[in-house]
């Protein structure tokens, strides 16, 4: 394990809490999309339930992600943790991913990146999470183009997330990333074909839970 147990705790407790606060604010300030069609509102979304599963939720991953990667890349980890939890819980919630609020966890990504670098990744770092978040939205991008829409081009604006910090671990990281993503999506659409339920559902969710499932077997590997 590269981090110590103590550690893990005390990271996956900060990062539940400003990611339990931050749900509020945040869904109080998102726009709604003009072609939002029946979707919930996004300001009612803020349930203690909601804002309790987030917080719950960006624990676990922030305690994986410190389990199992290098403390350099914890900063873009962190972002994975609050605001791509954030995200992928929306998504559940209304089959949307907010535009507003994906720019935002690109930006503070792009901040992350330059954190990285400075806690000890190097410059390399930053040049492997440039190249990760471009390819793993190019993958997204070729995918979405080949199935001509078949998921929400909201997911392609996700991935370069989990490129990006997947990548400043490894290549090998990305590409467990990637591949996880596509089984747990594959895993879940079959059994939505098994209940009869054709209907496109929520994606990020399953891009993420790929990526903290590859954290999880380079810990165990």
């Amino acid at each position: 394990m590269i981090g110590d147990a103590p550690a893990a705790i005390a990271m996956a407790l900060m990062i539940a809490v400003a990611c339990a606060l931050l749900v509020r604010p945040v869904l109080r300030r998102l726009p709604e999309p003009a072609d939002a069609g029946g979707k919930p509102p996004y300001r009612d979304l803020a349930s203690i339930r909601f804002l309790l599963s987030c917080g719950l939720l960006a624990g676990v991953a922030a305690a994986v992600s410190w389990l199992s990667l290098p403390h350099y890349t914890q900063p873009m980890w962190s972002v994975l943790a609050i605001l791509g939890v954030l995200l992928a819980a929306i998504d559940v919630r209304t089959s949307w991913l907010p535009l507003r609020l994906t720019q935002v966890a690109w930006l503070a990504m792009a901040a992350a990146v330059v954190a990285a670098a400075l806690l000890g990744g190097g410059v390399w770092v930053a040049v492997r999470a440039i190249a990760g978040a471009t390819i793993a939205g190019a993958v997204y991008l070729l995918a979405w183009l080949i199935s001509r829409g078949g998921f929400g081009f909201g997911d392609v604006r996700f991935a370069p997330l989990l490129g990006a910090a997947a990548a400043a671990d490894s290549w090998t990281l990305l590409c467990l990333t990637l591949l996880l993503g596509t089984v747990v999506g594959g895993l879940v659409g079959l059994v939505r074909l098994a209940q009869r339920r054709r209907e496109a559902f929520p994606y990020a969710p399953e891009m993420l839970i790929g990526a903290y499932a590859a954290c999880i077997v380079t810990m165990i590997t």
